[in-house]
C-alpha cells in the first residue's frame, strides 16, 4: 500500500466520469456506475459511526471478480454519495483489495489507501474543470469565494459542504480561515438562500442496487435452493416477498 499521486487519482476519476459520459459540470451518477460496474450495493440504515464498506471477491481467473458495497443511509445523502465514491476506489482501483469497513472522509494520510480513496472521491464528485466553470474567476482567488457560490456548487454536484471546502482548500482557493467560516450552519444557509435541504439529511431508505433478487430466483428455479431459502434470501435484503412472488396488485 502507498499514497498515490494526486495526478494519478485525478486521472482515474476523470476517466471514470468520461466512461460514464458525465460532463465536468454535471453531478456524477452513482447508481449508473454501480449498475454498469456490476457492483451489488445495499443502501441501509446502520449505526451512525459507520459510513460504509466494500468487498471484492477475486475470481482467480476462473470467473470475473465480484463486487459488493454497503452504504449507511442514516448519514446525510451527500455523505452517502461521498462514501460510495470512496468505496469505488477500493473496488475498482486498489491493488489486492479484499475488504474495507470505515468512515469515509477523514483524509488521514496515516491510512494510505483510505486517504487515496478519499482524494479519489473528492475528484470524482468535484472535478477541477467543473469547479472552474461554476465559480466566477474573481472568486477563484484566495478566500474570495462567497456563500452563495458555495451553495450553488454543492447543490449542483450534490456534495457535502465539508467535501467542497476540503476540495477548494486543496486547490488553494481558500485557507483554513475561510474553511472554518463556512463549515458550520450549512442547513440554515441553504434555507436562507431558498435551496432544498434534502442533500444535508439522512434518507433512511433501504434500497438494493443490482440483481440479487434475480440471482436468488434463478437458484430457486434451478432447484439449487428451497422455496423457504429463497424467501429467506429476499427477506434478508428487506425485499417484500409477496410483491416479489405475486407482483403488484
Amino acid at each position: 500500500m502507498s499514497l498515490k499521486s494526486k495526478v494519478e487519482l485525478e486521472c482515474l476519476a476523470t476517466r471514470l466520469r468520461e466512461e460514464m459520459h458525465v460532463t465536468t459540470k454535471d453531478p456524477v451518477r452513482i447508481h449508473q456506475i454501480l449498475k454498469e460496474k456490476h457492483i451489488l450495493t445495499w443502501f441501509k440504515k446502520l449505526d451512525k459511526n459507520f459510513s460504509g464498506m466494500a468487498i471484492r471477491i477475486n475470481g482467480n481467473g476462473a470467473s470475473v471478480d465480484k463486487y459488493f458495497m454497503l452504504i449507511n443511509t442514516a448519514l446525510p445523502y451527500a455523505k452517502q454519495r461521498f462514501t460510495a465514491c470512496h468505496e469505488l476506489y477500493h473496488l475498482l482501483y486498489q491493488k489486492d483489495f479484499k475488504v474495507s469497513q470505515n468512515n469515509a472522509g477523514l483524509f488521514d494520510k496515516k491510512e494510505e489507501e483510505e486517504y487515496n480513496a478519499d482524494v479519489f472521491a473528492a475528484y470524482l464528485l468535484l472535478p477541477e474543470m467543473g469547479l472552474k466553470e461554476l465559480v466566477p474567476a474573481v472568486e477563484q482567488q484566495v478566500d474570495k469565494i462567497t456563500l452563495a457560490t458555495l451553495l450553488k456548487v454543492e447543490q449542483n454536484f450534490l456534495c457535502s459542504r465539508a467535501a467542497l471546502l476540503t476540495r477548494l482548500k486543496e486547490l488553494k482557493w481558500i485557507t483554513k480561515k475561510t474553511f472554518d467560516l463556512y463549515k458550520n450552519n450549512v442547513v440554515n444557509s441553504a434555507i436562507e438562500y431558498g435551496y432544498n435541504t434534502q442533500l444535508y439529511y439522512p434518507t433512511y431508505q433501504t434500497e438494493l442496487v443490482g440483481d440479487y433478487n434475480l440471482k436468488a430466483r434463478e437458484l430457486y428455479d434451478m432447484g439449487r435452493i428451497s422455496q423457504a431459502k429463497y424467501y429467506s434470501l429476499l427477506m434478508d435484503m428487506e425485499i417484500n416477498v409477496s410483491q416479489e412472488v405475486y407482483g403488484e396488485e
